[in-house]
């Protein structure tokens, strides 16, 4: 069977997380991945298996379903499988679940559980009912913002709700988390946000004791009968700098061997299944330094921008896809990524300088991981003139880091 013409990813948005999606596929199947965007990202850009179409005013909807279903209607040889890189990119897919769907294999969650969860004080109660350790969380309502006051103890977090549109906010002093001092800042930040025209809820969350390498990311497969098939956890040990990119990682390696982790994979399955989850999700989390348990930030309905860490650990996310989704035949079991790896998203001798100067306590051990990986350089695509600017991105995002990792 040739199975570039039996199925294809296809891919909406042209970053990071796209990339790994394609990469995946190709590590697993030897297929190219068709992607549209707004415009082509230089994490696409020269791709042997990314075969990229910039589409005018693509993050409009109406423009975004016309060309997937046009492509669809083009290529009905295909079974089509249907990716967002984006967190706004996935909400699109869901509120336009039933047009999509006739065209394409969807590897998400239905649409009502998927926008359900996506607030994240939904997912707190879900958190309440299903006895999952998470930050205590106040939400604070757009009409009433100038009026709020907390009796939590600061320091504080201040997210939004509703990431998406927050997303597209842009003002001096903007942070995709705030971690507050005092009830000054966040009066500061509330006024800055809604200033600008945030149209969503924020939420105001107690701080989870504990520096960047408490923090974990996990990614998870569930199959069409809701039973989870993949399930691959890091740890994270460097992350941006950026106040407006605190979250997107540099460094993620595996977990240190605890029976903790062996918990918290056997509380989110349960919890999943019990739910009858379908699909991918993505789920944040931080060990707390004053209780030592996992506390859960939030579950997104997509892989993670930095997901190609699973396919290091032994768990290419592409494979229960394409098994459930395509042949029709879960895997048996639950496929665990457990081998040990390093995953960055910069030179590999700036995450070891950087690792020796700031976790000095994990150098020894790390320096004799040989699974290191980086998602954008691939061996089976890396021409001179891709790796050429390639090397020219990290070199540029390796000065940003010098510049604050001092």
């Amino acid at each position: 069977m040739n199975l570039e013409i039996h199925f294809q990813p296809v891919i909406i948005g042209t970053d990071l997380n796209a990339y790994g999606v394609a990469r995946t596929f190709h590590m697993a199947y030897g297929v190219v991945s068709k992607i549209f965007g707004n415009k082509k990202l230089l994490m696409v850009d020269h791709s042997k298996i990314c075969d990229v179409t910039e589409v005018e005013g693509f993050t409009q909807d109406a423009v975004m379903v016309h060309t997937l279903i046009q492509y669809a209607k083009e290529h009905p040889e295909k079974k089509l499988i249907l990716f967002a890189a984006s967190e706004q990119y996935v909400f699109r897919i869901l509120s336009h679940y039933t047009a999509l769907q006739d065209y394409y294999i969807i590897p998400y969650t239905k649409p009502e559980l998927g926008l359900l969860l996506s607030d994240k004080m939904n997912f707190y109660e879900y958190c309440e009912t299903y006895q999952l350790a998470y930050p205590k969380a106040l939400e604070i309502k757009r009409e009433t913002y100038e009026e709020f006051t907390t009796d939590l103890s600061f320091p504080l977090v201040l997210k939004p709700s509703e990431s998406s549109d927050y997303f597209d906010l842009s003002f001096e002093g903007k942070e995709k988390a705030y971690i507050l001092q005092d009830a000054a800042a966040l009066k500061k930040a509330l006024k800055d946000i809604y200033g600008h025209g945030y149209g969503h809820n924020m939420i105001l969350q107690e701080y989870v004791a504990g520096d960047v390498s408490n923090e974990y990311v996990m990614n998870v497969y569930a199959d069409q009968k809701g039973k989870v098939r993949l399930m691959s956890l890091g740890r994270i040990l460097i992350e941006d700098p950026q106040p407006d990119m605190r979250g997107n990682y540099v460094a993620i390696v595996s977990p240190q061997k605890d029976p903790r982790v062996t918990k918290l994979y056997e509380d989110i399955k349960r919890f999943l299944e019990t739910i009858e989850f379908t699909g991918i999700a993505n789920f944040d989390f931080k060990v707390d330094d004053k209780d030592g348990l996992f506390k859960v930030f939030e579950i997104n309905m997509r892989q993670g921008r930095s997901s190609f860490f699973s396919t290091l650990a032994g768990a290419n996310l592409a494979v229960p896809i394409v098994e459930d989704l395509v042949f029709g035949k879960a895997l048996e079991g639950t496929l665990y990524g457990e081998d040990p790896f390093i995953w960055t998203n910069c030179f590999d001798k700036t995450f070891f300088r950087l690792v020796k100067t700031y976790q000095p306590d994990l150098y020894d051990e790390l320096i004799s991981v040989e699974n290191i990986g980086n998602t954008l350089f691939y061996a089976e695509d890396l021409s001179l003139r891709r790796k050429m600017l390639l090397n020219k991105y990290f070199k540029r995002y390796d000065e940003r880091l010098s510049d604050f990792y001092k």
